[in-house]
């Protein structure tokens, strides 16, 4: 039995909220923003709580995880520099199993939205992505904790397990697991694309990159757009393709 609690945080960054995943009768994925209200529905919705694991640090995601221990006495599993050290149980490794009401989940290492990020493996193939994989629209690369080249190693080595199935830390659960992987990898490498093509015509600058790959994009969102397409030229840049020149990037011919 799995279930969701969504925290009442909406935002264009967390779609309608944040997705806290309760798994059978004792254990939570990602308890989420520290809300009042939302600590209590989690409390509410699962009283028997035992186990809490956490994917990354950020605020709309691991807070919570505080509150519903001191409350509940459950045990806290998190990433390196994830929380505290006084109030986590153990830290999460790859490859790292946890036994849990008769099934086994997995943790695995998926660095690239933020180093330390990790998602959930069950043995049935269903795979808690936090913020690695949304349910839709895509996720945000933010350089320099956000690093491309690991995001893209991170989405294909998801796909090489299999899922059946992904519960997204924003937005709803996709059954169509390889299939929306493989949209993400599609997506990123056509971004990627999009950036040589511009770059074809002359050196630019990330925010001339922005004007012309999202030339219809609201204001309140541009920031974020460059911030993605500065971490794709970082990558390109990594594998030989782009060169920084000056404010600008250029290819390398």
């Amino acid at each position: 039995m799995i279930r969701s609690v969504l925290a009442p945080n909406p935002a264009p960054f967390t779609l309608d909220g944040t997705r806290s995943w309760l798994v059978g009768e004792t254990l939570m994925i990602d308890p989420g923003p520290a809300i009042d209200t939302h600590v209590e529905a989690l409390l509410e919705t699962q009283p028997r709580v035992a186990t809490i694991l956490v994917t990354h640090r950020h605020a709309d995601h691991a807070p919570a995880a505080a509150f519903v221990a001191a409350r509940s006495g459950a045990r806290i599993l998190a990433p390196e520099g994830v929380l505290d050290d006084a109030i986590v149980a153990e830290r999460l490794t790859d490859g790292a199993t946890i036994e849990c009401e008769g099934f086994v989940i997995t943790a695995v290492a998926t660095p690239g939205h933020t180093a330390e990020h990790f998602c959930f493996l069950t043995d049935g193939g269903d795979l808690f992505t936090g913020d690695t994989i949304l349910g839709e629209g895509t996720t945000a690369i933010f350089p320099p904790d956000g690093v491309m080249a690991d995001y893209m190693a991170s989405l294909r080595k998801l796909r090489a397990l299999q899922p059946r199935a992904i519960y997204p830390g924003h937005g709803p659960v996709r059954s169509d697991a390889v299939a929306w992987i493989d949209y993400y990898i599609a997506h990123r490498e056509e971004r990627e694309r999009q950036i040589l093509e511009e770059l074809a015509e002359g050196p630019l600058g990330v925010a001339e990159l922005r004007a012309r790959i999202y030339p219809e994009l609201q204001a309140g969102l541009r920031s974020a757009a460059e911030m993605q397409l500065l971490a794709h030229a970082r990558h390109l840049a990594d594998r030989g393709l782009v060169v920084p020149n000056g404010a600008r990037l250029s290819l390398v011919r």
